[in-house]
């Protein structure tokens, strides 16, 4: 029931009572004075027949009091009159049945009158020799109070209508205001601080006003908490030199791309500034510092245009960056050496710098591929001083196959089809090393008796054939069946792509109400971060259909911009995932112990739970349970699990 309607029915009930009482009250009242009257009628009927009999003849009999009884009982409006003697014999007894009132029957049977009959003394001689009882109709009592009551119920249904017209008039002009504070209410529950426009409900002192001043203030505080939350986020991550990622964080940021799936390779390119020592000693630190942010700022030029391409700072002298395709290294790295000769700090600073790199990488772990640019590097390093020139060598690249697109399309719908697919098993934990639930990447077997692939090997061409949300509701339709067996929670992976497609969200809740007690245990993690907030409205909605159902839903890579957390919240997310590479170091490491408190505690604040991922470090496995995380996966975990000890 809406607010508005909640209150009409109150100040309705309000009024139906207090109108209902009165007119109880009033009826009431009524009876007991007309009871009153009833009353002294006839005491007042019983005095008259008394002096009337007292005046007979002495010595008359019985049937003259009979007589003159007769005469007053048939001219007035008696029930009952009784003559008694002074030894209590009934003289004469004379009654009649009481008229047909004209109020309703109901209203008689609901307020009769008990009223006691009126007595009076008959005196003869020196005492009493007799008394008389008289008993007078109700029924003009009854058509009396029946009037007064009906004119009370007019009068009252009058005042109830110019009530309601009244509280309608004022619920109008209120109405606007309700409806914005309920709008604010709502709006504050699910996480947005929305502030009401201005009104006279906004005026200062009233309540819109009150309401818009706390949602103000808790739109500043969490302002406050997520620039204090980047602010740590670039001190464990940024050199506070040059603005580039730190070589710990750098490197995590490589290796998220060296096993991005179906990635088409990138190319890694090192640049070093030589004899830096001698720099230093020569121009002082504060030049040197400045000398070294000119070649952050070249770097960062290449960033800006070339989306996915990102650099760091790997030591002192040395600086890297990725290009996030193939074939171009070659080209990127002499158009890199000549910006950094032209830039006028170089220059007037006498420095040299050498390029080297390694292209077409796209099966190495981070470690391999920076020791084989390295080797690039030394190799322009020994060519020479005074004219280096760039060396960038080529990746082995794996042999490339020559099925055709059309033919992996066919072989990866073949596989859907034939339900040659799996689920892998990577479980969850919380700080005690309790099973929480199964993280369950989707494992696909292209050929017939072959191996089963991970998502490295075929999800890039999923996504080009469009077969992302087949991928995505058989992953759904195994973990039910699975937890169907077994009672194990299992969560799998949905792409924004198939949360974008129309009959996808139904497909999954059709699936869901065929196992609503598995759908319990489900969770379902959108796999591609903060992309989603760029359009919410497919989450949001996948999140109103699957919620009701019992289903957790997830969003992994959530850590890479606090600000976008809101948003997250807004759609009705349950959790977020925390990347290991946001936390590399963090057993040791006070700037970044002190962005993962910051940022827990800023999740927390939003209503969310926290999920540390992809742990490898067993140190930072051990040190995430002292910052807050509510859960956590990976490597290190598995190990420590299986070594049977308590995380």
């Amino acid at each position: 029931m809406s607010l508005s309607r909640r209150l009409a029915a109150l100040l309705a009930s309000v009024l139906a009572l207090a109108l209902g009482g009165g007119l109880v009250v009033h009826a009431l009242a009524s009876r007991l004075a007309l009871q009153a009257q009833l009353e002294a009628r006839g005491r007042d009927a019983a005095a008259v027949l008394a002096v009337a009999l007292s005046q007979t003849p002495t010595g008359a009999d019985l049937a003259a009091w009979r007589a003159v009884a007769t005469a007053h009982f048939a001219a007035g409006r008696t029930v009952r009159l009784r003559l008694l003697a002074a030894d209590g014999r009934v003289l004469v007894d004379l009654q009649r049945p009481p008229a047909v009132p004209g109020a309703p029957a109901w209203f008689v049977h609901a307020l009769p009158f008990e009223a006691s009959p009126g007595q009076a003394v008959l005196g003869q001689g020196a005492g009493p020799s007799g008394l008389v009882q008289v008993e007078i109709e109700p029924t003009w009592a009854h058509d009396t109070l029946w009037a007064s009551s009906a004119r009370a119920a007019a009068w009252a249904a009058a005042l109830a209508l110019v009530s309601a017209a009244l509280v309608a008039w004022a619920a109008r002009r209120w109405r606007k205001l309700l409806l914005t504070t309920d709008a604010q209410a709502r709006a504050l529950a699910e996480g947005r601080f929305a502030e009401a426009a201005d009104s006279r409900g906004a005026q200062p002192g009233g309540p819109g006003a009150h309401l818009n001043a706390n949602v103000q203030a808790l739109r500043e505080a969490f302002a406050a908490q997520a620039e204090q939350v980047a602010q740590m986020q670039r001190q464990a991550q940024l050199d506070t030199v040059t603005g580039l990622s730190l070589r710990r964080h750098f490197l995590g940021l490589l290796q998220q791309r060296l096993v991005e799936p179906g990635g088409p390779g990138i190319a890694l390119l090192l640049v070093r500034v030589l004899q830096l020592e001698v720099l230093n000693l020569r121009l002082g630190h504060e030049a040197t510092d400045h000398l070294l942010g000119a070649v952050a700022d070249v770097l960062q030029t290449y960033v800006d245009r070339v989306p996915g391409t990102f650099a760091g700072r790997l030591n002192g002298s040395d600086f890297a960056l990725c290009l996030p395709v193939p074939g171009v290294a070659a080209e990127t790295a002499a158009s890199l050496l000549t910006a950094l000769a032209a830039a006028p700090a170089l220059r007037s600073g006498g420095a040299e710098v050498v390029v080297g790199g390694v292209d077409g990488v796209n099966d190495c772990g981070a470690g391999a591929v920076l020791a084989e640019a390295d080797a690039a590097l030394a190799r322009a390093e020994a060519g020479g001083w005074g004219n280096p020139e760039p060396v960038v060598s080529m990746h082995a690249q794996l042999a490339e196959d020559l099925l055709g697109a059309r033919a992996w399309r066919e072989q990866l719908s073949g596989a859907l089809t034939e339900g040659r697919i799996r689920l892998a098993a990577l479980r969850v934990l919380d700080a005690h090393g309790r099973e929480l639930y199964l993280e369950c990447p989707l494992r696909v077997q292209l050929q017939p008796g072959g191996d089963y692939q991970t998502a490295e090997r075929w999800l890039a061409l999923a996504r080009r054939s469009r077969l992302m949300p087949q991928v995505d509701l058989a992953a759904v339709e195994l973990a039910l069946q699975a937890t169907e067996r077994d009672g194990r929670a299992r969560a799998v992976h949905a792409s924004p792509l198939s949360l974008a497609t129309p009959g996808f969200v139904a497909d999954v809740v059709a699936c869901l109400l065929a196992s609503p007690v598995a759908a319990r245990q489900l969770a379902i993690e959108c796999v591609d971060g903060l992309r989603p907030v760029l359009n919410a409205a497919p989450l949001a909605a996948a999140v109103a259909a699957w919620a009701p159902l019992g289903v957790r839903v997830g969003v992994e890579h959530a850590a890479g911009a606090v600000q976008h957390l809101p948003a997250l919240q807004a759609a009705g997310v349950h959790y977020v995932k925390v990347d290991a590479r946001h936390l590399q170091g963090l057993a040791h490491d006070s700037a970044v112990q002190g962005y993962a408190q910051g940022l827990v505690d800023l999740i927390h604040g939003l209503g969310l739970s926290v999920v540390a991922t992809g742990l490898i470090d067993l140190t930072d496995a051990d040190a995430v349970w002292r910052w807050g995380f509510d859960a956590a996966c990976g490597p290190a975990l598995e190990l420590r699990a299986e070594a049977g000890a308590t995380v």
